[in-house]
């Protein structure tokens, strides 16, 4: 098969691939692979971490151990020194002594060792935040500084000499004094000057190895920060190296110099010019010397028009004030409150390179940076401790420091970073594999990104099952889905993108129903989308453009494409405006800069027109030279770094591969009859609730090639009717045989790992309902209770405090309704005899029923907590014969929590041996494949959607993809019991080859 061609459409979550024999005019095959997605959704649709949850809760758990072990540790300690009592009440007395007052008593007075113990014991349950001093722009970190420098001025203004002293000012009952962000510096500070002053009183009892062992190996002990560097990329350019922090010196200036040697002027007549030497000078001292610099400051610097406009302004996040980055180190530094600008510029090149990687070094402590920076360079105390909390950029370049500082030279001249890089390294990199010929597709290297990853992992399975089926093809061809190409960043930003268009398509069909069009169209709605944006007036003719003109029955304006499409092959939103009828007949096939070049008055007027258009349509108006060809060849090749790496990995094979960009994929699928393949609907649109749809487009992009773009070019708004000829005689037929024997690949969900079980902790109670029914206790905030809740509430004193509070509120907990945020924001608190308030209520204690709890006991036996079984890991269908003599199939539903239980016990995680009256027919996991018998003698593959806890399963057919609701009805979807569950099990390889399950 080494004339076939290889179609690859990957997505995120699915593959679709078409094996094409090109030189024969024949489809080979074709199939999808469907698996889960590299990341989880949030209810945003934002992407999260699949382990970031558990994660976070492993850290507080394992944080919350070692403040427990800290403390139990202290406590030894300090009762074995004599500094607590041992006996148990003795130690409740000591512990119910107020510690704010003692600690604000033991800077001047002496304190017993009780008092004392209990004065440390309480410095080690509050020690204050200390910064891991990893680099980026902590947000946390501000919050703390802020608050703690309002907690600092507030203790100068006290006049109190420690952070105790100043809390043990504060009254309870009026202020809280807990709640505040303080420094590990202000309890370290505190420390020393009490344990000095009791020490002057006892030294035999305080002792300096005490206080070590006090002090550094308990209270204030941090483990250092563990974090694999091999996680660190490889650089681009010196694989042996590995990828150097943004926060480096050079790193900074590396991407400064990029910046300034990308940036160009563009003038109103849409004519451009890169800066000269003295501007680029001027840009240059600006950036690096402040944190970011505006483009009105830019071109208030140079001198400029405000017409004038930059090449990255017009691209800028920040569209009110669009601004540049600049050198963030080097303001902080120059800072008053550090160095202050003339001492700062007294410092060399070595001195800054010296200081910054000082301050990144996460290996230093703050207290050690302070220390060389005072040591090693002059810096006062306080300059030094501003200078350690110097914000920088966090992650890294992709470019080692060995490669930056070998093409910052260059830099420096004026080149771009493509022209430096050829001049250091020529057209060789340093690091590119050759490419090899594998007979098989290894495991790919890690991209650090997840989507991609998988989506790898899945190309991988379903390539080397081709491979073993078919052989190699001579050519294979990929198309990647948006949602895969690019980075984490961009695809946070394609959403919000994706959510704002649809917001303003769905203002813009308001209008058009307010104006009286019913059922607005696709068309209806860009036209009035463009109306907008050129301010209802004709950007060629300046005419006004009234709504009967345009949306009339016979308009004397239309859309029409500001570089051909005939000769750009762009159909998009950035290439339409508006136009009067008759001057786009003129204009014809011409671009607007060769129309009205011989009319430089017009022109001039045009120009001027299209001030308020967005800059990508003003670059189109402007362009001077437009070839088909160079427009076919960026449509053929997608140059994106994702694409680049997937090709990269599948030349391994030593086969041809190319990376499509496919936006014009649905435009040949259109001209080419393909989308009423699967019973497409709505005037041929395609049908994305049908997996096999990937597989259509897999085929298009292995067949496209350039004629069939020259020949799209010419066809799609020619006026007559031209032919558009497929691929070959025959070939929308073979793509619908093919696609029609398509069995779906899903990825079985079937591991045993992940949630075992929900988050809520519920206690047992050892009572039961009136149905019999375990009851159990749990534990809500206030701010999450729900009207329905309020019953449930145990403690009847607590209960009606709440029903009065909400009643305040006009709120009736026995009516539908929600309990507005506002009904807490006043503290609530218990009541004691003389009326007076008591201890606050923040969570309340509710009962629920349940009997299905999986319960956790202690070491005696005894079970001391319940929690809710997680997610169903599979379901056990056996079948047993009635005491009537009749064959009936019973379903188990395992929960995740068991199947673990079983894993670990060394037992089969699917249970095959039951009772002897009772026979094993099948386990059925998520995403299995089941050939459901329909009608009599009629089977067709289903997917296992779900099954709940009486066994019964649900299933979907393996094509469909949209989404389901629990009222749809088959064919959809299928409820079955495991008596009316009739067929069999069956796994699905990769490529869609059906065999019998095993089970």
């Amino acid at each position: 098969m080494s004339r076939c061609s290889l179609g690859l459409d990957i997505g995120s979550n699915s593959i679709g691939w078409a094996l094409l024999d090109t030189e024969n005019q024949q489809m080979v095959d074709a199939g999808v692979r469907v698996f889960q997605e590299g990341v989880d959704r949030d209810t945003k649709g934002s992407e999260v971490s699949k382990n970031e949850t558990r994660r976070t809760a492993r850290g507080a758990r394992r944080s919350r151990q070692r403040r427990n072990y800290r403390k139990d540790k202290l406590l030894r300690m300090l009762i074995r020194h004599g500094l607590l009592p041992e006996d148990t009440d003795s130690l409740q007395k000591v512990f119910d002594a107020d510690p704010y007052l003692l600690r604000a008593k033991g800077l001047n007075a002496q304190l017993t060792p009780y008092e004392f113990g209990r004065v440390l014991y309480h410095l080690n349950q509050r020690r204050g935040f200390l910064s891991n001093r990893k680099t980026g722009d902590m947000k946390e970190t501000s919050v703390v500084k802020k608050d703690a420098a309002t907690i600092q001025k507030n203790m100068e203004q006290a006049d109190c000499q420690t952070l105790g002293e100043y809390l043990s000012l504060i009254n309870p009952h009026e202020q809280r004094i807990r709640g505040h962000y303080t420094f590990r510096a202000m309890y370290k500070d505190e420390f020393e000057q009490l344990w000095n002053k009791q020490c002057s009183y006892d030294g035999q009892l305080l002792t300096d190895e005490l206080k070590h062992q006090i002090k550094d190996e308990t209270i204030f002990f941090q483990r250092p920060l563990k974090w694999d560097k091999d996680t660190i990329g490889d650089c681009e350019l010196e694989p042996e190296q590995k990828r150097c922090p943004r926060a480096s010196f050079f790193a900074r200036r590396f991407r400064i110099l990029q910046t300034v040697n990308n940036l160009i002027i563009r003038n109103p007549n849409g004519t451009e010019q890169p800066l000269d030497a003295g501007q680029r000078h001027t840009v240059l001292e600006a950036l690096l010397t402040r944190k970011e610099v505006t483009f009105t400051a830019i071109r208030k610097k140079l001198n400029l028009m405000e017409t004038q406009t930059f090449n990255l302004e017009e691209g800028a996040a920040e569209k009110k004030s669009p601004k540049l980055k600049g050198d963030e180190f080097n303001a902080q530094l120059s800072a008053n409150k550090i160095l202050g600008k003339k001492t700062f510029q007294t410092l060399d090149e070595a001195d800054l390179v010296e200081i910054n990687e000082l301050i990144i070094n996460d290996d230093f402590s703050d207290e050690e940076v302070i220390s060389k920076l005072m040591e090693q360079h002059d810096f006062t105390q306080e300059q030094a401790i501003e200078a350690a909390n110097i914000s920088l950029p966090s992650k890294y370049a992709n470019l080692s420091e060995l490669a930056i500082q070998k093409l910052l030279p260059y830099l420096e001249k004026g080149l771009i970073t493509s022209d430096a890089i050829k001049a250091v390294y020529g057209d060789y990199q340093p690091g590119k594999q050759d490419d090899a010929k594998l007979d098989r597709l290894p495991l790919p290297e890690d991209l650090r990104n997840p989507i991609v990853n998988k989506a790898l992992f899945e190309t991988r399975k379903v390539v080397n099952a081709l491979l073993r089926e078919y052989g190699k093809p001579e050519s294979i061809y990929v198309e990647m889905a948006r949602d895969v190409k690019g980075s984490k960043r961009e695809r946070d930003e394609l959403r919000p993108k994706q959510w704002k268009l649809e917001q303003v398509n769905n203002e813009a069909r308001e209008a058009l129903l307010e104006m009286g069009i019913d059922r607005p169209s696709r068309n209806d709605i860009i036209k009035y989308k463009l109306w907008d944006e050129c301010g209802r007036i004709c950007p060629y003719t300046g005419k006004s453009i009234g709504q009967h003109q345009l949306f009339g029955p016979q308009p004397e304006f239309q859309i029409e494409h500001i570089l051909p499409y005939s000769r750009t092959l762009d159909d998009s939103y950035m290439n339409k405006t508006l136009c009067c009828v008759y001057e786009n007949i003129d204009k014809s096939n011409k671009t607007p800069y060769e129309y009205y070049e011989d009319k430089p008055e017009q022109w001039e007027t045009i120009l001027h027109l299209i001030a308020k258009l967005p800059y990508p349509k003003r670059r189109r108006f402007w362009q001077k030279e437009v070839k088909l060809d160079s427009f076919i060849e960026r449509q053929i090749n997608d140059t994106r770094y994702i694409t680049k790496e997937v090709v990269k990995y599948l030349k391994m094979l030593g086969v041809n591969v190319w990376g499509t960009k496919g936006q014009i994929t649905s435009e040949l699928r259109h001209q080419w009859g393909l989308n009423d393949i699967l019973g497409f609907t709505g005037a041929g649109l395609k049908n994305r609730d049908d997996h096999r749809h990937h597989a259509v487009d897999a085929a298009v992009t292995a067949v496209t090639r350039n004629e069939h773009l020259h020949q799209l070019a010419v066809s799609k708004y020619h006026k007559g009717d031209l032919k558009f000829d497929p691929p070959w005689p025959g070939f929308r037929e073979q793509l619908e045989e093919k696609v029609n024997q398509i069995n779906v690949s899903h990825r079985v969900t079937r591991k045993v790992s992940g949630q075992l079980h929900e988050e809520t902790a519920y206690g047992p109670t050892g009572l039961k309902d009136d149905k019999g029914q375990d009851v159990f206790v749990y534990r809500k905030p206030l701010e999450a209770l729900t009207l329905k809740m309020i019953s449930k509430i145990v403690d009847p004193t607590v209960r009606n405090i709440v029903k009065e509070r909400l009643a305040e509120f006009g709120v009736n907990p026995d009516k539908k309704g929600k309990i507005h945020k506002d009904v807490w924001s006043a503290p609530l608190y218990m009541k004691t005899k003389n009326g007076k308030s008591g201890p606050e209520i923040k969570k309340v204690r509710l009962h629920t029923v349940s009997n299905n709890m999986i319960l956790i006991n202690s070491p005696d036996g005894t079970p001391y907590r319940a929690v809710e079984p997680g997610s169903n890991h599979h379901v056990e269908i056996f079948e047993y014969t009635n005491s009537k003599g009749e064959k009936k199939c019973e379903g188990r539903v395992i929960s995740m929590f068991e199947a673990v239980q079983r894993s670990r016990k060394g037992k089969p995680v699917i249970c095959r041996d039951y009772a002897e009256d009772k026979k094993f027919i099948c386990s059925l996991s998520k995403n299995e494949l089941f050939m459901l018998e329909v009608e009599p003698g009629e089977f067709v593959l289903h997917r296992i959607q779900k099954f709940d806890q009486k066994g019964s399963v649900i299933l979907r057919p393996h094509t469909y993809a949209g989404q389901v609701s629990d009222t749809d009805n088959p064919p959809l979807i299928q409820r079955k019991s495991p008596n009316t569950l009739q067929g069999y099990k069956v796994t699905v390889d990769p490529i869609g080859r059906i065999f019998p399950a095993n089970d």
